[in-house]
């Protein structure tokens, strides 16, 4: 509580320089700043003076908690760690399935009868045909890669993503952004930016699988924006999934040690979900008629749409982004919801 008229003003006119220089992208002031000696000094009612003038449009304010996020994830130690650990295991992961790769094409000498035999080991693991037939003509050690990929990116997203507003939380930072931007606007920013950070890492770590495919000669040039790219893109759809998943669950506990552990525990349910509806989706083509009753379980496994995504057919192509972006919409509206009625 300010009751120091001096103090007062002094606050009021470096607010206003600020907004004159840009710093708050120069908002319009309705009317002029109001002289200290008109201000009742009763108490907090200056402080309603200034949050009554306009702030930054929403989208500024997702831009720069964004920023500030992606700073934040990238400048670390356990961001740095994190990557370092990441890349170094990307890397052993790509020469085994490199290696993989090799003694399948050793095995066959035949392209026609190698291109018949993934086709078909494909087709037996999915049953769609037609996604056999267009995903056999990729590198086998890309294709192994990406899903050793999608299976752990939710570990990566709950190790880089746990803190990200349960750790602001618990030591009061938030109360700095609070009076500043929008609570949607924060939840917003924080997600876009731990989401862009996991795009960032994945990039990387699928270029060093790239990288092995190409010095093996699994690859060629041509084909790195078929493959390289589109693997890399489904990977970054998928754990946009997660992500939201974790930032809610971050805005829910003060905690970050509570928030690690609820998070795992939610992506763990969220596993069993999808090994059950699986199995019941294998169960439903073995057995042409049975009743599967537990069959869309699987549709809560964000991992369970990598299938739809790879699709040659762009109507899948686009329910499985949809559905994965339905996912982060509900997450943006109910972390929102439940970080505007916390007590910051």
């Amino acid at each position: 509580m300010l009751r120091d008229p001096a103090v007062a003003a002094k606050r009021i006119s470096l607010t206003y320089r600020i907004a004159e220089a840009g710093r708050l992208s120069q908002p319009q002031w309705q009317t002029a700043p109001p002289h200290p000696s008109t201000l009742p000094w009763g108490g907090r009612h200056w402080r309603r003076c200034l949050l009554a003038w306009p702030r930054l449009s929403p989208a500024a304010e997702i831009a720069l908690v964004f920023r500030r996020e992606v700073r934040r994830n990238l400048r670390s130690a356990k961001g740095v760690a994190l990557a370092l650990m990441t890349l170094l295991g990307a890397l052993v992961s790509a020469l085994i399935c490199a290696s993989i790769e090799g003694s399948e094409r050793s095995h066959t000498t035949d392209a026609a009868a190698y291109f018949e035999l993934k086709r078909f080991a494909i087709e037996k693991v999915t049953g769609d045909a037609a996604l056999a037939d267009s995903i056999a003509r990729a590198p086998s050690s890309l294709l192994l890669f990406l899903k050793i990929n999608v299976w752990l990116a939710p570990l990566l997203v709950a190790l880089l993503g746990f803190d990200s507003i349960a750790g602001d939380l618990q030591s009061r930072t938030v109360r700095y952004f609070t009076p500043r931007v929008r609570r949607p606007s924060y939840f917003a920013g924080k997600l876009l930016g731990l989401w862009a950070t996991v795009a960032l890492v994945t990039l990387c770590i699928h270029g060093l699988a790239d990288g092995v495919a190409l010095s093996r000669g699994y690859i060629g040039w041509g084909d790195l924006p078929r493959w390289g790219a589109r693997f890399w893109v489904v990977g970054v759809v998928i754990a946009g999934a997660w992500v939201g998943v974790a930032m809610v669950l971050s805005a829910s506990l003060r905690s970050p040690a509570g928030a690690l552990l609820t998070t795992f525990a939610a992506f763990f349910a969220m596993w069993i979900a999808g090994v059950v509806g699986g199995v019941y989706r294998v169960n439903e083509r073995l057995v042409p008629g049975s009743p599967s009753p537990m069959r869309w379980f699987e549709y809560l496994y964000p991992n369970s749409y990598d299938s739809l995504l790879l699709s040659p057919d762009a109507g899948k192509v686009a329910t499985g982004a949809a559905a994965l972006a339905g996912i982060v919409g509900l997450a943006v509206l109910a972390g929102s919801a439940i970080f505007q009625a916390r007590d910051v």
